[in-house]
């Protein structure tokens, strides 16, 4: 949306609350109308919101993560703002935080429509993760003889789609999906990050593993680099939330276009499903509301195990929460964990097969 088309002035949210929720926050019924509240959010512009990361839970992690660099020896500070989602701009030591998470109203939209929010401890991971880039920005240690021997060409294209080779021990697990194979710059920010996650035992962790060499090689830099001032110390930002011209709907909207999977199922996994639940009137609960419960819980476990695009996974999952609702399958409430469990499995199996292959499955 463009400036001529402002839309009228919306007021600041109310204060922030004072923790996170430590588990996703559940996503509501599609069927439910939205609250009127809620809709006005919905179509506030977000630069209007007057966001800001002071007075929030935020604010409180982010002096965790420097308190977390000063005892392992590291004076860089890298500067933390809202934006649009996670991320450092590329040679950038500065940390983007994405902008829902300055206010629980949003996170909550944030779970319904963008399949998930993050917990204290997913934020914390992060937080660790993007210093690991602020570090590398910090001190050009990509372009460095060292760097390059162990994680490669800094250079190389980044591809949003990766195969990961499940449980390599070259390379440290951190984020889920083993994202430090997705590119060198990915492999060191997670060596980093588990380097320097408190408590975490990281030599006994990966005691021969290929990949305690690079993490040596971060425990090495950190005393030689620690107290020495940063080579590169611009603060320019990618996305600001001030600069954030488009509503809080067209953000998930332009989400959902540029994440969603086309999938197109229809009825291709119908005889599975008959196969996983009850038929109709069998048992008394709707087999749809059970997945309903249980959708984040299954969007977690196959997108940490298989590396696919949490998007991907999601389109899967609604797709059968809105397929068993069409079939009026049912559950029963003291088998629910079986349930879970071979459904998790049918989702996990669909998204390695197009991973490797590109596609959900073949059929004839």
């Amino acid at each position: 949306m463009s400036a001529a088309s402002a839309a009228p002035a919306v007021q600041p949210l109310p204060p922030p609350a004072t923790s996170f929720h430590e588990r996703p926050v559940q996503p509501e019924r599609a069927k439910e109308p939205l609250r009127p509240e809620r809709q006005a959010l919905l179509k506030a512009r977000i630069k209007d919101l007057q966001l800001q990361l002071a007075g929030t839970p935020l604010e409180r992690l982010i002096q965790q993560l420097y308190a977390e660099l000063e005892a392992r020896g590291i004076d860089l500070r890298p500067q933390c703002y809202l934006s649009d989602e996670w991320g450092c701009p590329d040679g950038i030591p500065v940390i983007g935080i994405p902008f829902y998470l300055a206010n629980p109203q949003l996170q909550s939209i944030e779970g319904e429509l963008g399949g998930g929010v993050e917990s204290e401890r997913d934020i914390l991971m992060y937080l660790r993760h993007e210093a690991g880039h602020a570090f590398n920005y910090a001190y050009r240690l990509y372009d460095t003889a060292p760097w390059k021997a162990l994680f490669g060409d800094y250079h190389q294209p980044y591809r949003d789609e990766y195969k990961p080779k499940p449980f390599s021990r070259r390379y440290v697990v951190h984020i889920p999906g083993w994202y430090a194979q997705k590119h060198p710059d990915e492999d060191f920010a997670e060596t980093f990050a588990v380097w320097l996650t408190p408590s975490l035992d990281w030599r006994h962790r990966y005691r021969n593993w290929p990949a305690l060499k690079k993490l040596l090689y971060v425990d090495a830099l950190a005393q030689e680099l620690g107290h020495r001032p940063p080579e590169v110390r611009l603060e320019t930002h990618d996305v600001d939330v001030d600069q954030m011209e488009e509503t809080v709907a067209d953000y998930y909207r332009s989400r959902e276009l540029t994440e969603r999977a086309d999938l197109e199922i229809g009825e291709k996994l119908d005889q599975e499903l008959f196969l996983l639940f009850e038929p109709p009137g069998a048992a008394p609960l709707a087999a749809s509301e059970l997945l309903t419960h249980e959708r984040q819980t299954l969007i977690q476990a196959a997108s940490q195990y298989t590396g696919v695009q949490r998007a991907v996974v999601r389109s899967v999952v609604d797709h059968l929460i809105a397929r068993t609702e069409q079939l009026k399958l049912t559950a029963q409430p003291d088998r629910a964990s079986a349930y879970v469990t071979r459904t998790s499995s049918l989702v996990t199996a669909l998204a390695m097969n197009d991973l490797y292959t590109g596609r959900l499955f073949d059929a004839d």
